[in-house]
């Protein structure tokens, strides 16, 4: 069942069944409107008076001659025979026709038929009436009747349709064209025999139709679906493709049609990504070159700075404190390895080994404290609550606080620092204060690259950089990170 339901839940057959049913559906309406139209014309046309009046002459008329041409028509064989025809049925025989049979109940069951001398004597007649057959001449067949007497053949002159009652009167000759009586049939209209006979016939009819058109429809249906399933499928392998990063994949379908357009639109978006990722990757590599830039000015370049400051204090008292130039030259020695270090770290493209090993917080102080010692300015740290962070931020605010004392030790002349660090609402902010000449913000802003790239690192993570400063007031630095929802 399962195996069903999953098979005919397929495109293909969802549209070989609707194929199906709209072929089976407007057949069966184009039959029954045709059928329709073909019973309105019958009713509504001398179809049916002159296919009667024919029987009546092929079938009826030389029977009844032959009983009433002698010189005493013989009436009493002519009713058993109208009997018998009228129940058992008329088998007609001929060269041309071996076998035709006519029976006239088949017509219908209010059927009433009479045959009439010239003098219109009542001589024969079905069903047998008592003295004459009611409800067959009338006042309004009078003219059928005169018409017949008359010899007269036309059947438009010898049948009249009225209140739902068919009349014929067809004559009656003899081989010499002389009339010998007239056979008068009345039957309600349309005749019930026929229209079940005609029920019967359309009934088959759309059996037989609608099973062909049936079959015609799901072979067409079929190989229609096939079609359109066989091109979605070349867009699905082309998707997945796509969806595994191969955008060198397109889809073949070049038809005019509506899955041709959707795949030509596919293939343009496809062109669109691949030139997407490669522009990506090409600003992947210049925001990798920004970030050694950044990396080299904030570590390699400001502790090389610091190594030419000590090495030079160290020139100055090479002749007067040797002892003096001595630590100088030891920390500049110092620097060195740290840069060396740095450049290790830079060339390898990994996280300061001390970060991942000790934390922000320990990180901080430790720098901190060779810091103040190397520049000989008093610095302390508060922690006012740990932040616990992902390694990728605790690297970029280690990296502002650097550049902030590197910045510090070149410009502020400052005598003393603070630096606050606190935990907020899972993110993190560093204060950096320094009680130097300052400076003013406002002229400041876009110039020097140190600035510039503190505020490009927080902006980077969906942080902010914030600087407070005026001429003669010292310098506030605030790096604030926030983890967003």
């Amino acid at each position: 069942m399962k195996y069903l339901r999953d098979l005919f839940g397929r495109l293909r057959w969802k549209l070989t069944l609707s194929y199906t049913l709209v072929t089976v559906a407007t057949l069966l309406v184009l039959e029954l409107c045709l059928i329709a139209g073909i019973g309105l014309l019958v009713i509504n046309s001398n179809i049916l008076p002159r296919a009667l009046i024919s029987a009546v002459d092929f079938f009826i008329v030389p029977q009844v001659a032959m009983y009433l041409d002698q010189p005493q028509p013989d009436v009493e064989s002519m009713a058993e025979w109208l009997e018998v025809a009228s129940t058992e049925g008329i088998t007609f025989h001929s060269s041309q026709n071996p076998k035709i049979s006519f029976r006239l109940g088949d017509l219908d069951q209010s059927l009433s038929l009479i045959v009439l001398d010239q003098n219109l004597n009542w001589l024969a007649g079905i069903p047998k009436p008592h003295n004459q057959a009611p409800n067959v001449i009338s006042e309004s067949s009078s003219e059928l009747i005169t018409a017949a007497l008359n010899g007269e053949t036309d059947p438009d002159r010898i049948s009249q349709i009225s209140d739902d009652l068919m009349t014929i009167a067809v004559p009656v000759t003899n081989d010499d064209g002389k009339v010998l009586g007239i056979v008068v049939i009345a039957l309600t209209y349309p005749p019930q025999g026929s229209l079940i006979q005609l029920l019967s016939l359309v009934g088959s009819s759309l059996i037989i139709f609608t099973l062909a058109a049936g079959i015609v429809g799901t072979i067409f249906g079929f190989f229609t679906a096939r079609g359109f399933t066989k091109r979605l499928r070349k867009v699905s392998s082309s998707t997945e493709s796509w969806s595994q990063g191969d955008f060198s994949t397109f889809i073949q379908d070049r038809s005019a049609d509506e899955i041709g357009q959707l795949a030509q639109q596919l293939n343009r978006m496809a062109e669109q990504l691949q030139n997407l990722l490669k522009s990506k990757q090409e600003l992947a590599t210049l925001e990798e070159r920004n970030r050694l830039a950044r990396d080299l000015h904030d570590s390699v370049k400001q502790q090389v700075f610091a190594t030419t400051m000590q090495i030079g204090a160290a020139r100055s008292l090479l002749e007067q404190d040797s002892g003096a130039a001595r630590e100088h030259l030891n920390e500049a020695e110092q620097l060195s390895r740290q840069a060396q270090a740095e450049l290790n770290d830079l060339i390898l493209e990994l996280h300061p080994a001390t970060l991942e090993s000790k934390g922000l917080i320990q990180v901080l102080k430790a720098h901190i404290a060779d810091w103040s010692r190397q520049n000989n300015i008093a610095s302390e740290i508060i922690i006012l609550e740990e932040p616990h962070l992902p390694m990728e931020v605790e690297q970029t605010l280690f990296r502002v606080t650097q550049e902030a004392l590197a910045n510090v030790a070149k410009h502020s002349e400052a005598t003393n620092i603070e630096i606050q660090v606190s935990g907020e609402n899972n993110g993190a902010s560093i204060t950096i204060s320094d009680n130097g000449k300052g400076f003013d913000v406002t002229l400041a802003n876009g110039k020097g690259i140190g600035l510039r790239s503190m505020r490009e690192r927080m902006e980077a993570l969906g942080g902010e950089l914030r600087i407070d400063s005026e001429t003669g007031q010292g310098t506030r630095i605030t790096a604030r990170y926030k983890v967003t929802d």
